[in-house]
């Protein structure tokens, strides 16, 4: 039988999924990476010669499969080190692609590498070889009708290795005939170096469809393999029948095959492809259908007494694969009751997961059911909340929390969330957390008095209701217009754009990035502010300045393009968080996304200093409230409270929910003069607290 592309890229899968059970006594004491990259390569060329015929390729022709219709080259790489070398030809390269496909595998670092395992095989199309941000940028340029010159001076600033004449000619090409995004990383070396980071953003060759689409975060086949030897050997798991709801390429099948060789396995997933690549046997049935929509009796049967669901639901919120137009989300409700404005200003965003693994819960909570779901450890902890607030009797619930970055790539704490129902279940308040790699780093996540703490450690009796109106900073979801920076007489957006704008509607501006010290007095960045107040007409601003409501209109496409609902039927150029408390001089403000809970003062002697939406505030109009409060929030005694009931693995760890339970009246009764003076010190500010001081703000807010 001829090889084909199809085949190839089948077969490439099958390979990795069998070779990772597979022992390498070859690969005894090889540390070397070009070592074992031919080691894998000749070993799957050895498989496939058992089925196919092909023209066998080598170093000396270029690449591997040479014939026309594959026209592809095997490069191998480890995880840690995700790059590799090709024959360097010409710059075009960087913007065409290398002419050729690229099958990559990607094999997991080790010290023994006898015991091999693959993270994942991609194949990446001819057509997709180029450089990711080369590529990127000239696809935009060429939208936006740059000219060769232009595009000629981005090339040699690039610094691309040739002539003047020769990029310019390159650049008219580019004019004519853009080039498709790449996804590898190219050097301008003589020796390309590709790296390959933005692989998973290849699409499916058959569906279109990228892993993004999906919120896909595959199970590294080591992790899935420890997972369920846990549930083996430390659970003592025996069901009767084992449920894997979105089960993608089938790790946690072959794992499970392994530990429950016996156990019939019912498999969903939405991706026909990842089906595909699933070896079938009498034990498994899969099937093809949407999370969202999976009747769960067509799984449930009376022989069965004791059932395993075991998965990984997709690690990203609603909003997120919203924008990719995926399918693989539920109807949108209002499920958490929210009230309209907080609905529609983001509190309604949750994670697929969260929703996924409470369905889970409601279908299998009166049968005996074990469920262990790998999701975000923030979602644990809301799973935890839901079944304790909604008293669903539940007899062991158990959180470990794992190094996500490790095993997936992702830029959040992840978790094991394991829930046992069965006859014994009653109403829980109280969860174990521990970590998978270090036992001595547990606690208990619990409620006292009705409020929940992350963890009970930390619990200090300063839990109540703040006496100062928390504030989100100013919203307008279009930062390349509304954000400027002065040059000259004139101002630069974020788009590169000189224009001339009045001073007045401009305001100094502060991110959360700006939020790094205790006491922050200037901004280079400057905020058009096109409102005084909520839904405030804005078309006054064409007589009173009229540059900047040209340059307004000149991008209203930008601001008709804003996806959320709270500027439906609202006066042109509309933000929101904003009222008479934005124009106080004297802020005290927190960023949202820092794990560091450190509170910063904030004014500007010239103009009202502005935040984000990224920013939480009070306002105050005298410098020593402002102060004081100040100090009082970063004491060791609100420090410590907060370690109490923020978790700063979420991606936004400080909430107006969070910061509205620090009741400042109770902390005045428990902090002292020399407490506040310990925290100048360690904010290494200048001695300025003094008893008179705290006298007067104890007599204003005490």
């Amino acid at each position: 039988m001829k090889l084909t592309i199809e085949a190839l890229i089948r077969e490439a899968k099958l390979f990795c999924n069998d070779e990772n059970y597979e022992k390498h006594p070859q690969l005894t004491g090889i540390t070397d990476g070009k070592a074992i990259g031919t080691y894998i390569e000749q070993e799957f060329k050895d498989v496939l010669s058992k089925k196919y015929t092909f023209n066998h390729g080598s170093s000396a022709n270029g690449i591997d499969f040479p014939d026309e219709d594959i026209n592809t080259d095997i490069k191998v790489t480890s995880n840690r080190k995700p790059q590799n070398s090709c024959p360097f030809r010409d710059i075009r390269q960087k913007v065409y692609g290398l002419g050729y496909n690229i099958l990559l595998f990607v094999y997991m670092n080790s010290d023994d590498y006898t015991d091999l395992k693959f993270e994942s095989c991609k194949f990446i199309h001819a057509s997709k070889t180029g450089d990711y941000n080369l590529t990127k940028n000239l696809i935009k340029m060429v939208e936006n009708n740059w000219d060769a010159d232009r595009i000629t001076s981005y090339l040699e600033e690039c610094k691309l290795p040739g002539e003047h004449s020769t990029l310019n000619k390159l650049a008219h090409e580019i004019i004519e005939n853009p080039p498709q995004q790449g996804y590898l990383t190219i050097s301008n070396a003589l020796q390309w170096r590709l790296k390959y980071n933005h692989t998973d953003e290849v699409k499916n060759k058959s569906t279109g469809k990228s892993k993004k689409e999906y919120g896909d975060y595959q199970t590294p086949i080591d992790f899935a393999d420890k997972v369920v030897e846990y549930a083996k050997n430390q659970l003592n798991l025996n069901p009767d029948v084992v449920i894997e709801p979105t089960c993608g390429v089938g790790n946690f099948i072959n794992a499970i095959r392994k530990y429950y060789p016996d156990v019939p396995v019912k498999a969903i997933d939405i991706n026909w492809e990842y089906l595909k690549e699933i070896r079938q046997t009498d034990n498994v049935e899969l099937y093809n259908e949407n999370i969202f929509e999976f009747d769960f009796e067509k799984v449930k049967d009376e022989k069965y007494s004791n059932y395993l669901i075991i998965g990984n639901p997709p690690w990203v919120t609603n909003t997120r694969l919203s924008k990719y137009e995926s399918d693989n989300i539920p109807q949108k409700s209002n499920y958490k009751h929210l009230e309209y404005f907080h609905a529609i200003t983001g509190q309604s965003n949750f994670d697929i997961s969260e929703h996924i693994i409470l369905s889970i819960v409601d279908e299998f909570k009166k049968l005996n059911a074990t469920v262990i779901f790998l999701c975000k450890y923030t979602v644990g902890c809301k799973i935890f909340k839901h079944i304790a607030d909604k008293r669903i009797k539940i007899s062991k619930i158990k959180i470990i929390k794992f190094n996500s970055r490790k095993v997936f790539k992702a830029d959040t704490s992840g978790c094991i969330l394991i829930m046992e129902f069965n006859e014994n279940g009653k109403s829980i308040s109280t969860c174990d957390v521990t970590n998978i790699d270090n036992p001595h780093d547990n606690h208990v996540m619990g409620f006292v008095n009705d409020k929940l703490y992350f963890n009970m450690d930390n619990i200090v009796d300063i839990d109540g209701v703040c006496p100062f109106e928390w504030r989100q900073g100013i919203k307008h979801d279009c930062a390349k217009i509304m954000e400027v920076k002065r040059v000259g007489d004139k101002y630069e957006n974020k788009k590169k754009d000189l224009v001339y704008l009045e001073d007045d509607p401009l305001y100094p501006l502060l991110k959360s990035s700006s939020l790094k010290k205790p006491i922050v007095t200037t901004s280079d960045l400057r905020v058009i502010l096109t409102q005084h107040r909520l839904k405030e007409d804005t078309s006054p601003i064409k007589d009173k300045y009229p540059h900047t409501w040209n340059y307004l209109n000149e991008n209203r496409e930008s601001f008709e393009n804003r996806k959320s609902n709270i500027y439906n039927n609202c006066p042109d150029f509309s933000i929101f968080g904003i009222g008479d408390y934005t124009f106080g001089k004297y802020k005290v403000a927190i960023s949202g996304f820092y794990k560091r809970g450190l509170f910063s003062l904030v004014y500007n002697n010239d103009k009202s200093m502005m935040l984000d939406d990224t920013c939480y505030y009070i306002s105050f109009d005298d410098y020593d409230s402002a102060y004081i409060t100040m100090l009082i929030l970063n004491s060791k005694l609100v420090q410590d409270f907060l370690k109490g009931i923020v978790v700063t693995d979420s991606k936004r760890p400080y909430t107006k929910k969070v910061l509205k339970r620090i009741d400042i009246i109770k902390t005045l009764e428990k902090i002292s003069i020399d407490d506040l003076i310990d925290t100048e010190k360690k904010l290494k500010l200048e001695r300025y607290i003094t008893y008179a001081k705290l006298e007067k703000y104890n007599s204003l807010y005490k």
